[in-house]
Formats: structure tokens, sequence, C-alpha cells
């Protein structure tokens, strides 16, 4: 008995620091992206500069990600994520440096870099190790609201760029106690086999990312135009992660299937909602069901491609990569965008695109009722 508990009480300690480190990267992150835009257009960045700021991070993002993913199944996970969270601690420090938008650029690239090698290899060694997969990720969510409610309290670019990197120093420091047992080495996984068996659902993901991330990036630049404060910038988007802290704990009990297409509804109504308001307070309810759409879509997602096969470490790098490509074309698409024909014109695209996305999950009419969509 007493072994048992003390077996138990291991596990549990893993699972805790590995719900930590997450909480401590998306709390770093949020700190030095929530503010961003503003930032560029300081240092001069038109709407279209300000999208490739965003560009720049996600590609490198992106890149990374894919590459270290698939690395992590060969090589194990636990090297990537402590190598990756020691250079994202660097990384945002170097942000204090960006003292024109070239720099700003540059330091948003390493920034995705660095971030890169370690989320791939974080989401597929917590499958292999947390009891509840959606559990995890609500500390991601954890993270974004105490990123969110910081920045909005503490509000200098140089002191929100200092913080992030002392959180990924904490993380690197609470990596130190983690486990990983390493098995026999398998030869490289079969990278396009896993892409054609998960294709649908990447494709839904690339769709529905790619206008919510051409919103993002301008989402403060509309608040502040219609007469939203840093304060309200910073409610909001803590309402939002709050909502995905509370969903992401229980969406795991339902079918991954129609959890991931009811954010693909949820998503269209929120970008809609977006586009035809005109005061900034009554966004807060729209704030609640975004954080559960996205809830919905991003852990019925990750239980899809991570349950179709064992080189999960691939998978997730390519679920990851997915989101950052979109990470990298969004923020530029939504650039032009804006300047065409304004901010609200970003959100009826982003309600038009997900609305292909939500086509593309459908199941074909000469399939039965229960075939998943991967």
């Amino acid at each position: 008995m007493r072994h048992a508990f003390t077996v138990s009480l291991k596990e549990n300690s893993q699972e805790l620091i590995i719900n930590l480190i997450n909480f401590l990267l998306y709390f770093s992150i949020e700190l030095s992206i929530i503010f961003l835009p503003l930032l560029g257009v300081q240092l001069g960045a038109s709407d279209f500069q300000v999208g490739l700021i965003g560009t720049c991070y996600g590609a490198a993002f992106m890149l990374s990600s894919l590459f270290f993913g698939w690395r992590s199944d060969t090589l194990g996970r636990l090297p990537l994520i402590r190598f990756g969270v020691l250079i994202a601690s660097l990384a945002f420090i170097l942000q204090l440096l960006a003292s024109n938008v070239i720099l700003l650029m540059l330091a948003r690239s390493f920034v995705g870099f660095a971030m890169g090698i370690v989320a791939a290899a974080l989401v597929a060694f917590a499958y292999e190790s947390v009891s509840c997969l959606g559990k995890f990720s609500s500390y991601g969510a954890l993270g974004w609201i105490a990123g969110a409610m910081t920045a909005g309290i503490v509000k200098d670019f140089n002191n929100l760029f200092l913080l992030s990197g002392v959180l990924c120093m904490v993380a690197f420091l609470a990596s130190l106690w983690l486990k990983e047992e390493l098995g026999q080495r398998k030869k490289a996984p079969d990278f396009f086999g896993i892409i054609r068996r998960n294709f649908r659902v990447y494709l839904a993901i690339f769709l529905r990312h790619l206008g919510a991330t051409a919103v993002w990036l301008i989402m403060p630049l509309y608040l502040v135009s219609l007469g939203a404060d840093r304060y309200w910038i910073g409610l909001l988007w803590s309402v939002n992660f709050g909502a995905q802290f509370i969903a992401m704990r229980f969406v795991e009990r339902f079918n991954e299937n129609k959890v991931f297409a009811l954010g693909q509804i949820l998503s269209i109504l929120v970008f809609l909602a977006y586009g035809f308001t005109n005061n900034y307070q009554y966004l807060i309810v729209v704030q609640v069901a975004l954080g559960i759409s996205w809830s919905c879509i991003y852990v019925g997602a990750l239980l899809i491609v991570l349950g179709s096969g064992e080189d999960k470490g691939t998978a997730s790098g390519i679920f990851q990569s997915t989101i950052n490509l979109c990470n990298a074309l969004g923020p530029f698409i939504g650039g032009i965008v804006a300047q065409g024909i304004g901010y609200k014109g970003v959100m009826f695209f982003a309600a038009f695109i997900t609305v292909v996305s939500f086509l593309t999950v459908l199941p074909k009419p000469d399939k039965t009722s229960n075939e998943t969509i991967s």
C-alpha cells in the first residue's frame, strides 16, 4: 500500500510539473504578444508591417515545431523541452533590444523558433504522461489569463518582455524534475503518411485559424478604434482565456468529432459578432463564446490526430505547424484586408473562411454517421 502511494505521488508530481510548464509558457507568450501591435505602431509600423511582424513569429514557430516535433519521436521529448524553454528565455529578453520595426521582426522570429522547439514535444510528452489532455490544455489557457491580466496592469513593454524571459527560466528549472522513460529508438516516422491520415483535420484547423489569426493581430487596434483602453483589452482577453480554462476541462468527455464541429459553428458566430458590434463592452459575452469555441476545436483536433497513430511527436508537430502557418499567413492577410477595407472587413473575412473550414469536416453523404473526420 505504501509503495502504491509513493508511485501515485510521483505520477501526480510529474503531471503537476508538466501542467506548470505549460502554464508558464503560455503566460510568457501572452505577456509579450498582447500589446505587440501597439508597440509596432509606436515604432512606426503600418497595418501591413504589423502583419509582417506577426508573420515572422508564426513562420519561425511553424518551421521549428515541424522539424523538432518530428525529431522528438526519435530523440525523445524531454531534451527538446528543456532546450526549448532555455532558448525561449533568452529570446524573450532579446526583445528589449528591438528599437525599430526590423529589429522587432528579427526578435519575434527568434521567439517563434524557440517556442517551436518546445511546443510539439511538450504536447506529445503530456499526451503520454498526464491523465487528461483537456486539463493539461486548460493550464495553457490559465497562462493566457495570467498574461492578459498582468499585461493590463504592468503595460510597459520592456517590463513585459523581461518578465516573459524570467517565466521561461522558471519553466526550465521545473523541467529538470521531469523524467522520461525512453524505449527503443524508432526509425524516422512516415511524415507524409501522417499528413494523409489526418488531412481533413489539418485542413479544417488551417482554414479556421487562418481567419482567426487575421483577426487577432489587428484586434487591439480595432478595440482601440471602438474606444477601449489597454485595461479593457486585457480584460476582454482574460474573459476569453477564462472560458477556455473552464471549457477545456470538460470537452474531453464528449465525442471529439462532434466537439470539433461545434467549435467551428461557434467560431463563425463569434467573428460575425465582432463585425457587427459598435460597442466594445458588449464583447464580453462574445469572448465567452470564443473561449468555448477554441476549446472545442483545439482539444477535439488534438485528440483526433494524437489518437490516430504511434508517432505522436510528428503528429503534434504537424498540428502545431498548421496553427503556426496560420500565425505566419493570417497577420499578413489581416494587414492587407485592414489596409484595404478596414477592421470590420477582417472580421467578415474570418467568418467566411470558417464556414469553408466547417464544410471540410462534414461527413460525406455515403459515409456512415459514426465515421471520424480523420
